[in-house]
């Protein structure tokens, strides 16, 4: 079997947690090629502990992509783990013909999903060959098996809850590196300066600051992967029709409802950031005409912690059969890093690429517009998240 060179960029707890060790636990397919983050101190430690060499250890996009074509360096893909938006970098990558698992959000705005489409056009190229999004509930057998459920039924109505502790809390077992230093401000100036102006031509330079920041951390960096879940299993959220944001910090509780992009099925929406809830829950449920279709995720950041899927149906001679399933061998980021191996080998694995997201990112602006009405904000006209 070939090896798939992997070069890892940003090294926090996503890829601390899971990338790296998902990596070394399946060596015989698969190289650490490279490790990209701005903190030189962070590549020097996790350079270390995966060995990999310092000449193969970067602090930029732009320097890993020089190395590589400059036939110093030679990788077959990315995962790009780095914060806030990645279209930018995963658009530098795919010019440079490096394939890409991009974590989410892949973007804050349309308009880098649409940088990224033109290139493909001008080059051609189809970016499903080139680029999946981390949504790592497309790649559970659950989430597979209950789309499977929801084929042929007549759907009544959708709920999503998740109860959201301290990042920390869900983290601990992972034993993280230290928090480095190393990183000024006048390095993290201009990345913040390019990531506002980003967010400015999504939903507005004046949008209040809470609601900027229920759109990047909340909508867009959590939320979306509900938004993508119900996409693959049910065709994708249409309108929203109602929305509440309270709390007594941010970022607070968030209720959204709408119906369905296909037809009028209700669907809503609870998130609940609690500091000292005692575990992260999250359940995503399935009402129809005969039975009820569930599936209860654990903490995302915990390998191998399998995903329940719980049917709730008649049954001829057991009156109510209430089952549950769940694959203990399946991990579904294992399953995603295969899915990546498959492009560089030429394949179209299935999963989210560049029209997913831009679906998804309208959801989203979709949200967002909703929670801003239900504070008394009108958007500027001129922002995406107005169209």
């Amino acid at each position: 079997m070939s090896v798939t060179r992997v070069a890892v960029i940003g090294l926090g707890a996503i890829s601390q947690s899971v990338h790296l060790p998902m990596l070394r636990r399946n060596a015989e397919g698969f190289e650490i090629a490279a490790l990209v983050d701005l903190s030189a101190e962070r590549t020097a430690d996790m350079g270390v502990r995966y060995g990999v060499a310092a000449d193969r250890r970067f602090s930029s996009v732009d320097a890993l992509v020089a190395a590589k074509d400059d036939g110093v360096l030679a990788i077959d893909a990315a995962i790009l783990a780095t914060t806030g938006s990645h279209a930018g970098d995963t658009l530098r990558l795919v010019k440079a013909g490096i394939r890409v698992l991009a974590e989410k959000p892949l973007a804050y705005s349309i308009a880098e999903l649409d940088a990224l489409a033109a290139y493909a056009v001008d080059a051609g190229i189809d970016l499903r060959d080139w680029v999946r999004v981390g949504y790592m509930k497309e790649y559970d057998l659950a989430s597979q098996h209950a789309k499977r459920l929801l084929a042929d039924v007549d759907l009544r109505a959708i709920s999503v809850q998740v109860m959201h502790p301290l990042d920390g809390s869900q983290l601990e077992y992972a034993r993280l590196a230290a928090r480095t230093h190393d990183v000024s401000a006048e390095v993290l100036a201009p990345l913040i300066a390019a990531t506002g102006t980003i967010v400015d031509s999504a939903v507005g330079a004046d949008l209040p600051t809470d609601l900027r920041t229920l759109y990047t951390n909340v909508v867009l960096g959590s939320i979306v992967h509900d938004v993508g879940l119900l996409r693959m299993l049910v065709g994708g959220l249409g309108d929203v029709d109602f929305a509440q944001h309270w709390g007594p910090r941010m970022p607070g509780s968030v209720h959204l409802r709408g119906t369905l992009a296909r037809d009028e099925t209700p669907w809503t929406l609870d998130w609940h950031y609690i500091d000292g809830y005692p575990d992260y829950q999250e359940s995503v449920t399935f009402h129809h005409e005969t039975g009820t279709v569930e599936l209860l995720f654990g903490v995302p950041y915990v390998t191998n912690l399998p995903t329940i899927l719980r049917v709730t149906e008649s049954h001829p001679e057991l009156g109510i059969r209430v089952s549950e399933s769940r694959w203990m061998q399946q991990e579904a980021f294992e399953n995603e890093l295969f899915a990546l191996a498959a492009l560089v080998r030429g394949e179209r694995p299935d999963g989210a690429s560049v029209e997913e997201s831009m679906a998804d990112v309208r959801v989203g602006q979709r949200m967002i517009r909703a929670l801003a009405l239900s504070k008394g904000v009108t958007l500027d006209p001129g922002v995406e998240a107005a169209q």
